[in-house]
Order: C-alpha cells, then structure tokens, then sequence
C-alpha cells in the first residue's frame, strides 16, 4: 500500500467515522435559473461541483471531485465556512427526503471503490520512441457511505442525457439505493476496494463489498 493511500485512509477514518451529519448542502452552478438541475431523479442526484456536510462536531467537509491521485476522483477537505461565491449556487439540503432520513445517524463505515486502468507510457528522443513500459493509473472512482443499515454512494460519474455514462468526471453523483449503484455498476467494475470502519480504520482490502 502506498503511503499516499494510507493517509488518504487515515484522513477519511479522522474526519468521518464516528460522526453524524447535521446539514448536507450542494455547490452547483449558477445557471441563473429557477430550475433545480440536481435532482436527476427520484434516487440520483446529480453535482457540478460539491457536496458539503456539516457534521455533528461543528466542522464543515467538502466532498469534491479532484486529481489527488488522477483526474478525476473522490476527494475532500474541511472548511472553515461555506463560502458564497459568484457563479455557484450553494443549496441546502437537509430537510431533502433523501438526506433527512440520514440526518443524525453516525458513519458507521466507508468503503472506498478504486478503479485501475492500465496503460502504456512512451519515452521519446528526436520524434522516435526509445522506451515504452505498462502502466497502471489507480483512483478513488466512489465512496460506499454506510450508515448502519443504510448505505448512500458517492461517486466520480457524470450521467448524460444522452444516456452515456462518465467516470473520472468533473462532476459528482449520489446514488441513494443499491438497485442504481447495481445499475451502474459502482461496486461491480471496482477493481479493488478499502474498508473504513470504526473498528479498524485500516483493515485489509476486501474483494467484494456488500451490497
């Protein structure tokens, strides 16, 4: 394991396991209407930009996509308030059906889905490549987010219109039950996965993570 990954463990296990979510809000963008893109439907929502908790000891953490280990995978960092900003629209969420019924229950653990695509890099001198070797690029395509019995996923996926689907996107989707994380195969094209629980913060990988 890699010693940007175990922190990257470390981080999550200090700032989530354990605690309870007081206020969920999203960062969208400003699209200067009345209309409500975020909600893709009944069990999918949909993010341009953040999610941010307000968790039951006053902090603030924002969930983002970012290219801390590739573009674009699960990130996040803790705020020291919500900040307005021209072109972003911050909307609370709270009393949404779908959040209210995870309002004050404790993050109980946190499965982290790595996705791995293998590629070739090419060294070249003078137009003409001189050194070529197999490489593989490894990041945190979705969070498992698990709440007792309950389980929400928070994933590095954009869903067109147009019926396509992309991972490793700038952009953010919540998926509130297991019939559309099936759907979309989260936890099925995960290539290996991580395990953050209040027991053991840094258990071993488990190959399969249920559902």
């Amino acid at each position: 394991m890699m010693d940007k990954e175990l922190k990257y463990y470390h981080r999550i296990n200090s700032a989530f396991i354990g605690r309870k979510i007081i206020e969920v809000y999203y960062e969208e963008l400003d699209y200067k209407t009345d209309s409500e893109f975020w909600e893709h439907s009944t069990d999918i929502h949909s993010v341009d930009m953040n999610v941010i908790f307000r968790l039951d000891n006053n902090e603030l953490i924002q969930i983002k996509w970012d290219n801390e280990f590739y573009c674009y995978g699960i990130g996040f960092e803790k705020l020291n308030e919500i900040n307005i900003r021209e072109g972003i629209k911050t909307i609370k969420l709270t009393e949404n059906k779908n959040w209210a019924k995870l309002i004050g229950k404790e993050i109980s653990e946190i499965i982290v889905l790595w996705d791995i695509s293998e590629g070739i890099t090419k060294e070249y001198k003078n137009n003409r490549v001189i050194k070529s070797e197999k490489t593989n690029t490894k990041l945190p395509q979705t969070w498992q987010i698990e709440f007792g019995v309950e389980k929400i996923w928070v994933s590095a996926l954009e869903i067109k219109e147009d019926g396509t689907n992309s991972y490793w996107a700038d952009h953010l989707t919540i998926l509130f039950n297991n019939s559309e994380q099936e759907k979309y195969q989260l936890i099925k094209n995960a290539s290996t996965q991580h395990r953050i629980t209040t027991i053991a913060a840094l258990c071993p990988a488990d190959t399969t993570a249920q559902a």
